[in-house]
């Protein structure tokens, strides 16, 4: 897989999964401070609520390799192409990641040292905010056999709390026995996103 194909997969998912979205007026829920850039040809850009839209993508290969220093992993393409393809405000379990100061937000709200020291590339919250999503990277480079798991964060923190009062960082192990498979990778991850929301709302209005 090159990042091409990669950004083109991503490109069709994101503009996709938005009009099915839209088919629904679910980006219509309105959205406090929406960067001006980001707000659709359609919202009043004097009001406080706006409806937003996905632009292109500004995160630079520099900002990609910060986060692959911070986190001590190497980004597989597909996250690569996730965030560089396109700026989006998804709820959960998609994540948001606008612009400006939301450029990685999604991500910042998942990241744990404890997940990343232990090959787990922390990604979205499920959409009730209960689970943390990750990829589990232990099989890179073959992303396609790099499941998606996710991780009651209350146990989580139990066990992280507990590993931080000890001065250790939280062993695979023990967080194992807390994670549960969602998908086999992060390309079938999003598809099951798209279609469970299908199964839930149907592809059209009625």
């Amino acid at each position: 897989m090159t990042l091409d194909s990669a950004k083109a997969y991503m490109k069709d998912f994101f503009e996709r999964y938005y009009k099915l979205l839209h088919n629904r007026d679910i980006v219509f829920l309105t959205l406090p401070n929406v960067p001006h850039e980001m707000r659709a040809d359609v919202a009043d850009s004097d009001d406080e609520w706006n409806v937003w839209k996905l632009i292109p993508s500004t995160i630079t290969n520099d900002e990609l390799d910060a986060i692959e220093v911070k986190y001590g992993l190497k980004l597989p393409i597909m996250v690569r192409a996730f965030l560089s393809t396109y700026h989006h405000l998804f709820e959960d379990p998609i994540g948001r990641n606008g612009l400006g100061s939301n450029k990685l937000l999604a991500f910042d709200n998942t990241y744990n040292p404890h997940l990343t020291a232990n090959a787990f590339l922390p990604f979205a919250w499920d959409r009730d905010n209960y689970f943390i999503r990750c990829i589990d990277l232990t099989n890179m480079p073959n992303e396609d056999k790099c499941p998606v798991l996710e991780i009651d964060h209350e146990y989580m923190f139990d066990v992280t709390f507990a590993a931080e009062d000890k001065g250790e960082i939280a062993t695979r192990e023990q967080l194992m026995q807390y994670m549960r498979p969602v998908s086999d990778n992060f390309k079938q991850y999003l598809e099951l996103v798209y279609n469970n929301f299908v199964d839930e709302y149907g592809e059209h209005k009625q």
